[in-house]
């Protein structure tokens, strides 16, 4: 059995909610990640972001669909990515990724199918799945989207 070497040892990484972000009709929650001891330079990710809206379906509020979801600016060590998810059917979450390299840098594109979400990605994903299971999925009839939208991360 071969082994592949691991470049870097799994570090924590800052990770914040910075409130709601409307985007193209949708309300989304705003998460940014960044290495430790980087602020992450919201301008760089205008691009992405732009993408990102022009992914999300139309009109953000329809059958099973509440208009509300999260984006993720990942400020990473090699690449920078924003993974745009919103909640559809009621409790499906479709994912859309877009990327870009750091050095040298270059224009911002869809994800290729080998590139995802990562494991920081992923606290944040786990996080939003359960706030939204509290805030709306476990209140049918009277899902509370505001709840939802405001509550800390």
């Amino acid at each position: 059995m071969s082994q592949t070497a691991i470049r870097h040892r799994f570090e924590p990484r800052p990770t914040q909610c910075r409130g709601v972000r409307t985007l193209a009709g949708w309300r989304l929650r705003l998460h940014e990640i960044t290495l430790p001891g980087e602020l992450l330079d919201q301008a760089q990710f205008d691009q992405g972001l732009g993408m990102a809206a022009e992914a999300l379906p139309q009109p953000p509020s329809a059958e099973g669909r509440l208009g509300v979801g999260f984006v993720v600016l990942h400020q990473g060590r090699e690449m920078d990515y924003v993974v745009v998810c919103w909640w559809a059917r009621e409790n499906e979450l479709p994912i859309r990724v877009f990327v870009r390299e750091r050095e040298p840098k270059s224009a911002w594109r869809p994800g290729r199918g080998d590139e995802s979400i990562c494991v920081w990605d992923l606290e944040v994903l786990k996080g939003e799945r359960d706030l939204y299971v509290r805030t709306v999925l476990a209140r049918a009839g009277s899902a509370d989207v505001e709840a939802y939208l405001a509550a800390p991360p």
